[in-house]
């Protein structure tokens, strides 16, 4: 059976399953902020004509500097790309036919970009029973037999983050090893008291950090990411980019956005609160959640299939994300995003109502 490849694509799934999707539904397999900030924080009409027929910045010099100022760092340490994700394509091209290493079950672009560019893909499996969490002697021996490592950090599906001396240790073994490490960032502006990897580029020449800005400010249409790392590969990865790779549209709208910081303190509290609430009214009896730190996080039922809750949760106006296609999940679990409390509601109530 096919199963989608992504979430956030309802009509998809309802159609694999061979289901008629409901007059409403609650899409929970996309994890974007589900609050979006209000009319008079946009652009005005005018300005959306003025960029969209604009060429864009080639290299986005405005958006640059603000992030470098932001992070502390300089701005030959930036590159902006259309999403992350074609940020992990241009690694991936950039240690084509190398050995990579993917800390799994995480989001699935690594494994395929790296494979399309002939790497061998070596996998380390976290410990489930362990709160998906990884043995970091283990992860440690393990980073130094590969060129380069993958680690989604808050993880993409679980949630979940190591320690902070934990993560530490790690990125220090692979560089002494010679191995770079790629730390994912993407949900990092989810995590309340999270800390980033940014703050150690100046001491591993190796670490380079992945960054999300469609994920908090609900803007996965215009499509803007960012890589951080030392000024050798940032320019490296610009000879690989196609030109004019980041649009008008969605530069103008990351510097708009970028200083809200007032929002995105108010998303974290808002979901962190919401995603505890949850936890709480769940049976405990009934249901297994992973540990998770951010705007999502796994499900699965003690007794029952895995995929007839899938199925009902679909009946009842409810998208869930599968996980068929997540390396030692293989649909065990359903990932369900952190949303608005009604919607959250509505979620329980369905959960509430499953007798499998």
């Amino acid at each position: 059976m096919y199963w989608p490849a992504h979430g956030a694509n309802p009509h998809a799934l309802y159609k694999q399953c061979g289901l008629t999707p409901p007059h409403k539904y609650v899409d929970f397999s996309v994890n974007t902020n589900p609050y979006q900030l209000p009319p008079s924080a946009w652009p005005d009409s005018e300005e959306w004509i003025r960029w969209v027929g604009e060429y864009p910045d080639l290299e986005a010099e405005a958006l640059v500097a603000l992030i470098a100022k932001q992070e502390g760092i300089e701005r030959r340490q930036v590159l902006m790309t259309n999403g992350a994700a074609e940020a992990i394509y241009l690694l991936a091209a950039l240690f084509a036919g190398r050995r990579v290493g993917v800390l799994e079950p995480t989001f699935s672009e690594y494994r395929r970009a790296c494979l399309a560019y002939g790497c061998e893909v070596a996998a380390l499996m976290a410990e489930e029973q362990c709160g998906f969490s990884y043995d970091i002697d283990e992860a440690a021996a393990w980073a130094a037999r590969q060129d380069i490592v993958f680690l989604c950090h808050p993880n993409n599906p679980t949630g979940t983050v190591m320690p902070e001396h934990e993560l530490r240790l790690f990125i220090d073994a692979a560089d002494q090893a010679g191995t770079y490490i790629v730390v994912d960032e993407a949900f990092y502006p989810f995590w309340r008291g999270g800390f980033t990897a940014v703050r150690w580029l100046d001491r591993y020449s190796r670490l380079i950090v992945l960054r999300s800005l469609t994920k908090i400010h609900h803007l996965a249409g215009a499509r803007l990411g960012y890589v951080v790392a030392n000024e050798e590969i940032v320019a490296t990865l610009k000879t690989r980019q196609p030109p004019w790779s980041v649009s008008q549209v969605a530069q103008q709208l990351a510097i708009r956005f970028l200083q809200m910081d007032s929002f995105v303190t108010w998303t974290k509290e808002q979901l962190a609160a919401e995603r505890e609430r949850v936890f709480q009214a769940l049976p405990a009896e009934r249901y297994d959640v992973s540990p998770s730190v951010v705007n999502f996080y796994l499900l699965r039922p003690r007794t029952g299939r895995t995929e007839a809750l899938l199925y009902h949760l679909l009946k009842k106006g409810i998208v869930p994300r599968h996980t068929m296609n997540f390396p030692g999940l293989d649909g065990r679990y359903v990932r369900l995003a952190v949303k608005t409390p009604m919607e959250n509601d509505r979620l329980l109530e369905a959960l509430a109502g499953w007798d499998g």
